[in-house]
């Protein structure tokens, strides 16, 4: 079977961590607090604009390296300087790439999870088949049935890689005939096309794996 590129161009430039807000003031300035499993980074204002802007900003974005570094010039930072930090970050595990090759999204998802923040709304009663995530009163994205399954139960599992294998052990136990769910490399590629829309929403982070 020939697969699709999960990533159309680039590779996607993703942010990795659980904002826990705003510390105290430093003398440089105010930090920001990214958890990153169990270490606690402080990010400069100048580095959490890099950070943030990696979750997207529009429905439609999908950050890779360059855009990135591009769109923080409109937030008043030097591109150059925020090159640099893409780098640091990529090296520090503040960030991660993810090439259109297959191999790539199986090595980003053995080595990280998917963890919900919002709550699950349930079936959106103008698309049928489609389902809500958001806050009470306030959905803010809407998934197919399998990207909600998996958004809600992958967390549990070890890995976002493993996450998928089991979705496809359940979807083949309830008779699904659907290729796209008995396929984890098909499944892993669904989730890759819809984190962003999941990430800039907070509708959910993204983890390093799991030590168990």
């Amino acid at each position: 079977m020939t697969r699709r590129s999960v990533v159309p161009y680039e590779a996607l430039v993703l942010p990795v961590g659980h904002d826990v807000g705003a510390r105290s003031v430093s003398p440089s300035g105010r930090l920001h607090q990214v958890r990153v499993g169990s270490e606690v980074m402080d990010l400069t204002d100048p580095e959490y604009v890099v950070w943030a802007l990696a979750h997207g900003i529009a429905a439609d974005d999908r950050p890779m390296r360059r855009t990135l570094a591009e769109r923080t010039a409109s937030y008043g930072l030097d591109r150059r300087d925020s090159g640099m930090t893409i780098d640091r970050f990529l090296d520090d595990g503040l960030l991660i790439e993810v090439g259109a090759e297959p191999n790539s999204a199986i090595e980003f998802a053995r080595h990280h999870q998917l963890i919900p923040l919002a709550f699950g709304l349930g079936p959106d009663p103008d698309h049928p088949g489609l389902l809500l995530v958001g806050a009470l009163g306030q959905p803010l994205a809407q998934l197919s049935a399998p990207m909600y399954d998996l958004w809600t139960w992958a967390h549990l599992s070890p890995n976002l890689w493993q996450g998928c294998e089991e979705a496809v052990a359940v979807a083949q136990r309830q008779g699904v005939t659907n290729p796209g769910e008995l396929d984890p490399e098909l499944v892993l590629g669904g989730v890759v096309a819809a984190l962003h829309d999941l990430l800039r929403v907070r509708a959910a982070y993204l983890d390093r794996r799991a030590a168990r």
